[in-house]
């Protein structure tokens, strides 16, 4: 019998489990140094997680204390409010909120599972505790670092903290969307109370509306709201929190939204964005950082614009319509001087369809610009067909020949489809692409020429493009923030005025000129009672058979303003808004109030263009745009033209043909006349002149009748027009009629001499 040698064994076995000892050792050394080196790098800022000053503060550019706003947070102590309220958040939130230090290990190994799946980093884990930090001190950029350090913070705080302390500073600071910052703001945001007045219903509401304000707002999204409420209420009966009765209660109830008639802040909400994107920093880092923001409102002007906006929507709408409005004043140097929104929906950065707001964009500045047209161009309003694309215009008639002027002043949709395929899609993207709008691959069709995009454009664009018309082609960015200050007076941000020539002055100032006629006699002619130059365009964006989007955009000398109304929750404006009424008397208010007492210069004609003659009774006849050679004042009309392409000059021809020829019992005279000039017509016989008579404000080939031609032995005719004369045509009647008669009667037989 052999017997095994354990001892060689047992000797492997003990080097084994100390080589695993020492790497258990080192890795705990490893994660103790690691851990130790990341704990002594994040610093707890007591005072920033207690601070209830933090905010920003925002002036117009008067300074004025009026108009001071200010984001800090409302605070409420935690033992004021039902005990519900508090359960709402920690079961939807963060259950085993009294049992962890500041993380949940639990649900940071489960949610970094489910991101090793996906490849992304969309689950957190995060405790009210992190949450809180997060919001207070930290970015919202998700990576590996800052969750290690959202962590360590949290374990510090819970060491610095009681749990209820944590707890009401949370409620505090979170974000609940609306510009609502801590519980208190979103209950008098949403339901017009005190936190501590909050029912279970409303409770369950707030608590569901974190996860995502946007999505979850019950002013932008009622039904998602009432779908999360529920889902908060039903993780509140499942923890045992609330009763059956309770849940059932609240499930069954609507949620009643009072709209807290606060001051309007549309201008300031515009200048946090500005400075977040100036700073690169989000809002909740700019509000922790206690910036001071100087912006450059006119408090005078922001009233002006906001009374427009409101008296118009109130005396056009019911009670029962539930519209969206803008109205913005711009500076010509590019400075928002008024701003003002009123919406339940946050409105910055929306896209709509710019509908024929962009016609002058992107077909009639294009085809100036490539010398397509002129403002007198005629183009033939018809029936047309691009591949089973066929436009209508507006009023569904079609015009026959129109100018581009008035083709423009009215709106017309066919001849800016056609003018569209002349210019091409390319030369229209790039100008457009000049102005600031970026076109995406399927907006590259006809309808491009009546306002159709894929993505919308946002009215700041508008504004933007718009703003370089009215500066003869100079861009100038459009801007809300002057400067920006630290909480310690410090100026870390001032604005630097930019401006880039991208628009030929002479293209410009043409196409400003077409529409000017828009405001006296087209479709913004409400504004010609202002009685100052101004240039405007309106747009009807439709939905079917109704009209969606309405704007008018409109600008002087001065000043460019952009009136828009819409209906963003049913995207249908009730019967009787149009884009020539309510938006244009919005832009009639704005304008006469800042021109009470004062009128704005007119636009200024480069040396590049200039006002000629063009011939009308060419225009007429031939549809094209000559210099007139005559001096009859009835068939000139006069139009700008760009200097380096005036109308034609065509060679004047002064020859009169005339032709003769007898038919039976008369002569019959012809020749061509020019409509613009007088033809005195004669005859002559036994030495006598016979005017035959006088063919005026006629054009091409005219007919004259002579029934007396067989008492004359001989006939001469020819024509007087001014200082020139016909060719002359003598005729022997009594040789035709023996002609005749050899011909018609005598046929092969003996035939009369003539």
């Amino acid at each position: 019998m052999k017997y095994k040698d354990n001892s060689v064994k047992n000797k492997k076995l003990k080097r084994v489990l100390l080589i695993i000892s020492v790497l258990i050792a080192l890795l705990f050394v490893s994660c103790t140094i690691i851990i130790t080196y990341f704990y002594n790098k994040y610093d707890l800022d007591v005072n920033a997680l207690t601070s209830v000053n933090n905010g920003v503060l925002i002036y117009s550019s008067t300074g004025k204390e009026s108009t001071l706003y200010n984001t800090n947070r409302s605070i409420i102590k935690l033992n004021t409010l039902p005990d519900y309220v508090a359960k709402a958040f920690i079961d939807v939130e963060d259950k085993r909120f009294y049992e962890h230090n500041g993380y949940d290990l639990k649900r940071i190994i489960k949610s970094s599972i489910v991101n090793m799946t996906t490849r992304s980093k969309s689950q957190g884990a995060s405790t009210i505790s992190q949450q809180l930090i997060k919001n207070a001190l930290l970015s919202n950029e998700k990576t590996y670092q800052r969750k290690i350090e959202e962590i360590i913070l949290s374990i510090k705080m819970e060491k610095e903290f009681q749990k209820d302390e944590i707890l009401e500073m949370y409620l505090n600071t979170i974000y609940f969307g609306a510009n609502a910052y801590g519980i208190e703001n979103a209950s008098q945001i949403y339901f017009n109370k005190s936190a501590k007045d909050l029912t279970l219903n409303e409770a369950c509401c707030l608590a569901g509306i974190i996860k995502s304000p946007a999505r979850y707002s019950p002013i932008l999204n009622y039904e998602n709201a009432i779908s999360r409420r529920n889902f908060v209420a039903k993780t509140m009966l499942d923890c045992k929190d609330i009763s059956e009765q309770d849940y059932q209660n609240v499930i069954s109830q609507p949620l009643n939204i009072v709209k807290n008639n606060e001051t309007n802040h549309s201008y300031e909400k515009e200048a946090i964005y500005e400075a977040c994107n100036l700073l690169n920093i989000s809002e909740r880092e700019l509000i922790n950082k206690e910036y001071q923001i100087i912006t450059f409102k006119d408090d005078d002007l922001q009233k002006i614009v906001m009374d427009s906006n409101n008296s118009v929507i109130e005396e056009t709408s019911n009670n029962d319509d539930t519209l969206d409005s803008i109205s913005i004043l711009v500076a010509n140097d590019g400075t928002v001087k008024a701003y003002y929104v009123n919406s339940n929906y946050d409105l910055h950065n929306m896209k709509r369809q710019p509908a024929s707001t962009l016609k002058p964009l992107a077909v009639y500045l294009p085809c100036i610009i490539h010398n397509i047209l002129k403002p007198a161009t005629e183009i033939l309003d018809e029936k047309i067909d691009y591949n089973g694309y066929s436009p209508k215009n507006a009023d569904n008639k079609y015009h026959g020949y129109v100018s581009a002027r008035e083709a423009l002043k009215e709106s017309l949709n066919i001849p800016a489809v056609k003018l569209l395929d002349n210019v091409g899609l390319n030369k229209s993207r790039d100008v457009l692409s000049s102005l600031g709008i970026q076109l995406d691959n399927s907006d590259m069709n006809m309808s491009l020429a009546l306002g159709s995009t894929y993505r919308g454009v946002s009215l700041l664009q508008l504004v933007s493009a718009y703003n370089v018309l009215a500066n003869l082609g100079t861009y100038r960015p459009i801007c809300f923030v002057d400067k920006i200050l630290d909480k310690h007076g410090n100026i870390i941000y001032e604005h630097e005025e930019y401006s880039q020539k991208i628009i030929d002055e002479a293209d410009a100032f043409i196409l400003t000129d077409m529409l000017k006629d828009v405001s006296t006699s087209g479709t913004a002619k409400r504004l010609n009672s202002l009685n100052i130059p101004v240039a405007s365009k309106t747009g009807t964006a439709t939905n079917g058979e109704n009209n969606n989007d309405l704007y008018n955009i409109a600008y002087t000398t001065d000043y460019t303003t952009l009136s828009w109304i819409a209906d963003i929750k049913d995207n249908v404006l009730p019967n009787g808004f149009y884009s020539s009424v309510q938006p244009t008397e919005m832009t009639k208010r704005i304008f006469a109030n800042i021109y009470s007492n004062k009128r704005p210069n007119d636009f200024v004609k480069p040396n590049t263009v200039e006002k000629f003659a063009y011939d009308l009774n060419e225009l007429e006849e031939n549809h094209r745009l000559v210099k007139p050679n005559h001096d009859i004042a009835r068939y000139i009309a006069y139009d700008y033209f760009k200097v380096s392409n005036p109308p034609e000059t065509i060679a004047s021809n002064e020859n009169i043909i005339l032709n003769v020829k007898i038919d039976n019992s008369k002569s019959i005279l012809t020749f061509d006349a020019d409509k613009y000039k007088e033809y005195y017509v004669y005859k002559t016989c036994k030495d006598n002149s016979i005017l035959l008579g006088v063919v005026k404000d006629k054009s091409g080939n005219i007919e004259i009748i002579d029934n007396d031609i067989y008492n004359y032995e001989t006939i001469s005719y020819f024509i007087i027009q001014g200082e020139n004369s016909s060719n002359t045509v003598s005729i022997r009647p009594k040789d035709y009629l023996i002609n005749r008669l050899n011909n018609e009667f005598l046929s092969g037989k003996k035939r009369w001499p003539v």
